[in-house]
This record gives C-alpha cells, structure tokens and sequence, in this order.
C-alpha cells in the first residue's frame, strides 16, 4: 500500500482531493489568490486611467513602450499579446492623444517604430504613480519583512521572463 492509500483510507485528503476542492471554490488556489490581487490593483488604478483619458490596454502599451525604448509595432503586439493590426488601432489613438509617435527604423526601412512624446512620459509617470499609491495601500496588510518575501519571490518569478528580445544598440532586436 503507498502512502496516498494509506492517507485516503485514514480520511485525510490527498493533493487531488484538495485540487477539486479548490476548484469546486471550497479554498482559492494560489492563481486565483494572485490574479484576484492583480485584478485589486488594477480597480484601484482604474481613475488614474480616466483622468487622462486612457483605458488600461492603453496604459499598459505606453508601459511597454517605455520600458522597451523604441519597440517596433510587430514587437509591441507580441509584448501585449495581441494581433498586429489590433496594435495599429492603439497606436493610432495614442498619436492621437499626442502620447506616442511612430517613426521609421533606421534599420529596417519597412518597419515602424514607436516612441513615447514627453507628454507620453508625463502621463505614464503620473499613472505609475498613482497606480503604485494603490499598490502600497493594498500591500500596507503585510509588515515590512512579509513585504519582503513577497518582493523576493515574484522577482523570482518574473527573473528571465521578458516579452521582448533585448535590444542591440542601434535599436535592433537581438537575434532578428
């Protein structure tokens, strides 16, 4: 006899048991308890977002624009998982907004780069900040060392896990 059987027949659950649990909605899984986080944060950001016009999926480009420095388009639509032609659209209204500009790669003469304007940037600091507010009010449950664990265990998860191939100078993707 293993011990599982030896578990199941004493009345103890075993890790299946538990899995359906959780999945039933008896306990939240450890996705559900992160994503549920994730999505506090993102409700309590939300009128940062509408104070400057903006909806989170646009939020999220100018993000990834600046931390990208001069992501060409096909790349910002892989960054934020979404259809090329979908990225035009975004990248239409943020020019509009005078948040963005596209400009040509002067390593590619067909491919269109995107860059943040200064007033880009200053929204996109004004939205981080604001989203950061919402964040430590969220994170003020936790006590400095708890806050700490969890700062050194999601950098863990987020080590080595970029959308985008890291730039060569010369603004070009490595290995393109």
């Amino acid at each position: 006899m293993t011990l599982a059987s030896d578990l199941e027949s004493a009345g103890a659950p075993t890790d299946t048991a538990r899995d359906t649990a959780k999945t039933a909605g008896a306990e939240p899984g450890l996705a559900e308890l992160y994503l549920r986080t994730a999505h506090r944060i993102r409700r309590r950001s939300a009128p940062s977002y509408d104070q400057f016009g903006l909806t989170e999926a646009q939020a999220r480009a100018l993000r990834v624009i600046s931390r990208y420095e001069r992501p060409r388009m096909a790349d910002l639509a892989q960054a934020l998982e979404v259809v090329p032609r979908s990225i035009t659209s975004m990248v239409d209204t943020l020019e509009s907004a005078g948040f963005v500009a596209r400009q040509n790669d002067p390593t590619d003469r067909r491919a269109t780069i995107v860059v943040l304007t200064d007033a880009g940037e200053d929204v996109l600091s004004r939205v981080g900040r604001m989203r950061a507010e919402a964040a430590e009010q969220l994170f003020a449950k936790l006590g400095p060392a708890e806050q700490g664990e969890l700062r050194r265990i999601l950098e863990v998860l987020d080590a080595g896990e970029e959308p985008l191939p890291p730039r060569r100078a010369g603004g070009r993707p490595q290995g393109r």
